[in-house]
């Protein structure tokens, strides 16, 4: 009678486990056939850029800063280095209400310095819009407006390679943003390919696909006669994304130039900027997720394959989420085999499972085939379970933002 009992309640335990399986599984497989559709068109060839108009374009770098005197000097002069007719350009900071001397450092460095003042709207986007209001006469100057972070050195041929993409009739455009100073530690290696991944290669399968990409807030270029028909109005926590949803919305489209590419800092040792910073960037992106869902499914300006696909960069969530998913419904069908054999459904669902890691596989070769990054980034994935573990714990013990917090500075190396 013990025995009975016994197997059948191994036996009801074990179809829970199937059950509980086959939910996380099939949960996982549009998110992984997306992934597996980004991963394959960054390897498509694209066509080379064609100037529709032959024009020699004027420019100005938007630098916004708070607090930022001692490394502001340095990007200041990354951008008067550029090379490109210094006639055809101007960089302006934004010294956003500073307690330091981030505005006199900088014009000191051979920048046009716009002070602002103003506790109740503290953030880079409302310094970013105060900055457009109160000077108009920048429209008349020039053709575009780059965006760069105070931490950031930039590419020598960037205005060229903008006034070309420019020339190509798009409006709003991201180059690629990584890390300046990548062999810093174990952190700043890791970054470095987590960069070359979201910001690298989602963004290059997103533009081979013909979608707008997003905006990552370092590195845009806008155009003035984009932001004459399209004004800046982004305050949130991930402005950059907000903006990138506004326009994708509207049927803007948005073009990635990878072979261009800006550098910023990064914590290299974690503590508070590290913390502060991974804090603000989940907040941020359940907030979007949360007001841009339904103006995108009644968006009149999208398409239903293109609103399909929007919603799934939308909803989709953080990789390391993908990948914990992956592992545990693994470890399940493994409990299921070993009780039962590989015909029918198990067998069915293992190879779903293969596919998902051969997915994993390709999305994490990727930048080293399309983006000409080193493989020994690639090795910094061992710490990866370390990583995973401080952020799932930063989540789950800190108060999560609800507004704008300037991330804390490394002394500079």
């Amino acid at each position: 009678m013990l025995t009975i009992t016994y197997t059948a309640f191994t036996t009801e335990f074990a179809d829970i486990i199937i059950f509980i399986d086959l939910i996380i599984t099939f949960f996982l497989i549009p998110f992984y056939l997306y992934l597996a559709l980004i991963c394959g068109a960054a390897f498509l060839r694209s066509q080379p850029l064609k100037s529709k108009v032959d024009r020699v374009n004027r420019f100005v770098f938007l630098i916004p800063a708070h607090d930022e005197q001692d490394i502001i000097q340095a990007t200041v002069k990354s951008c008067l280095k550029v090379e490109y007719e210094s006639y055809l350009f101007k960089v302006f900071v934004i010294a956003d209400n500073c307690s330091d001397d981030t505005a006199l450092v900088a014009r000191s460095a051979g920048a046009e310095v716009f002070e602002r003042s103003d506790d109740a709207r503290r953030s880079k986007g409302h310094a970013i819009e105060c900055f457009f209001q109160s000077r108009p006469d920048i429209f008349d100057f020039c053709d575009a407006v780059i965006i760069i972070d105070a931490d950031t050195v930039v590419d020598a041929d960037i205005l060229a390679q903008f006034s070309l993409t420019l020339n190509c009739g798009f409006d709003w455009i991201q180059c690629y943003y990584t890390i300046r100073n990548p062999n810093e530690s174990w952190r700043t290696r890791l970054m470095t390919f987590a960069f070359s991944l979201y910001n690298g290669v989602w963004l290059l399968g997103q533009e081979r696909l013909s979608l707008a990409i997003g905006l990552k807030g370092n590195g845009m270029c806008f155009s003035t006669r984009g932001l004459q028909r399209f004004p800046w109005k982004a305050h949130g926590l991930t402005e950059d994304l907000e903006f990138s949803w506004m326009l994708r919305i509207a049927g803007e489209h948005i073009h990635f130039l990878p072979q261009t590419r800006v550098y910023a800092s990064m914590p290299s040792q974690g503590g508070a900027g590290a913390i502060s910073q991974r804090r603000r960037w989940e907040a941020g992106r359940k907030t979007l997720r949360k007001a841009f869902f339904r103006p995108l499914l009644s968006s009149p300006n999208l398409g239903i394959i293109r609103k399909f696909m929007y919603i799934f960069d939308l909803m989709f969530p953080p990789l390391v989420s993908l990948l914990i998913g992956l592992l545990v419904s693994t470890v399940l069908q493994v409990f299921v085999i070993l009780k039962h054999d590989l015909i029918g459904m198990p067998g069915l669902i293992l190879a779903i499972q293969c596919s998902m890691s051969f997915v994993v596989v390709c999305y994490t070769m990727c930048p080293v085939f399309t983006l000409g990054l080193p493989m020994y980034y690639v090795a910094s994935l061992t710490v990866l379970p370390y990583y995973v573990a401080w952020k799932l714990a930063i989540i789950a013990t800190g108060k999560i933002p609800s507004e704008w917090i300037r991330t804390p500075r490394e002394p500079a190396a």
